[in-house]
């Protein structure tokens, strides 16, 4: 068997999880300038091509990101990556959140409903962002309704 195959099959269980996500993005200033001030992650690597940011929760979820120019372009719809989730702690920080986003000037709808409190907004390059408190509210029946959310 291939190796991805036997990942798939049996040895998945050696996978601890995910380590984080990796965005290539137009410019990397303005994008670490929205990952850092609105979404407080903290800079760990930065060598102008490259960047690497880590929550402050820990385990320390990563965000890779690398400046690849103009050709950064994400629309739902399209392969690759399109939204991006992240999960809070209580609802207090949606809150907080929400406080900072209005004062950056930063556009975000809030979702609230049987399923998820959250927030929804877009980083410089368009990818949309979701921040998200779930508590008990994920059913064991199958998948949210939210993750369908198509824009």
């Amino acid at each position: 068997m291939a190796g991805n195959e036997q990942m798939m099959t049996g040895n998945a269980s050696q996978l601890s999880g995910l380590f984080g996500v990796y965005l290539q993005v137009g410019d990397l200033d303005r994008s670490l300038s929205f990952y850092r001030d609105v979404l407080a992650l903290e800079v760990v690597w930065n060598d102008g091509m490259l960047a690497v940011l880590h929550s402050r929760r820990v385990p320390a979820d990563s965000l890779v990101i690398r400046e690849i120019g103009n050709a950064a372009r994400h629309k739902t719809g399209e392969a690759g990556v399109t939204r991006v989730l992240w999960r809070v702690g209580d609802p207090a920080e949606l809150d907080s959140a929400e406080e900072l986003l209005t004062r950056q000037q930063v556009p975000y709808h809030r979702h609230r409903d049987a399923e998820v409190d959250g927030i929804t907004m877009r980083d410089p390059d368009g990818l949309e962002i979701v921040l998200l408190w779930l508590g008990e509210k994920i059913p064991a029946t199958g998948p949210p309704a939210w993750l369908y959310w198509y824009n």
